[in-house]
């Protein structure tokens, strides 16, 4: 039931990383065997959205929350805050992206809190279940990261040119 950090310089600008960090729907393209459910409308303070992870009838919800939403700027970071309000998962994640090197690549920070309900169980699976998250985010963070620098850049009127909204 530990916090973990991941941390990745990308070769792209903060918005450009933005945009895949904050690909809700895209999230299948990194962690297997999941689906999204969404909420209508554009992401923001109170937007909602589910992972559905697992095979058939053999899966769970990763039901969760935005109670943080600052978006990445050609001119500066970006931030958001979810928590896990689901019935099996607990914990809240924070990711930010910042950038340096003049704004031609950008630091991203994913850090997470995962708790596995009821709350005893998840004490019980914790030094197997945090491990497991760590690896996990781990090779996540490091797929989106792959996948910004990858991507067309901005114009420079700042427009994105990447063909994602």
């Amino acid at each position: 039931m530990g916090t973990f950090a991941i941390e990745r310089i990308v070769a792209a600008p903060p918005p450009q990383v933005w945009d895949v960090v904050t690909d809700w729907a895209g999230y299948p393209r990194w962690m297997p065997l999941t689906t999204m459910a969404l909420d209508q409308g554009p992401t923001g303070i109170g937007w909602s959205f589910a992972a559905v992870t697992g095979v058939g009838r053999v899966h769970f919800c990763d039901v969760m929350r935005i109670t943080h939403w600052a978006p990445a700027s050609d001119a500066g970071p970006g931030a958001f805050r979810l928590v896990k309000v689901g019935h099996l998962l607990a914990g809240w994640a924070e990711v930010s992206v910042s950038p340096i090197a003049g704004g031609e690549q950008t630091r991203l920070l994913w850090r997470e809190n995962i708790v596995i309900r009821p709350i005893l169980l998840g004490r019980l699976l914790a030094p197997l279940s945090d491990r497991f998250n760590k690896a996990l985010f781990a090779r996540v963070v490091e797929a989106m990261a792959a996948e910004a620098a990858s991507l067309p850049g901005r114009n420079d009127r700042g427009q994105n040119v990447s063909g994602r909204q």
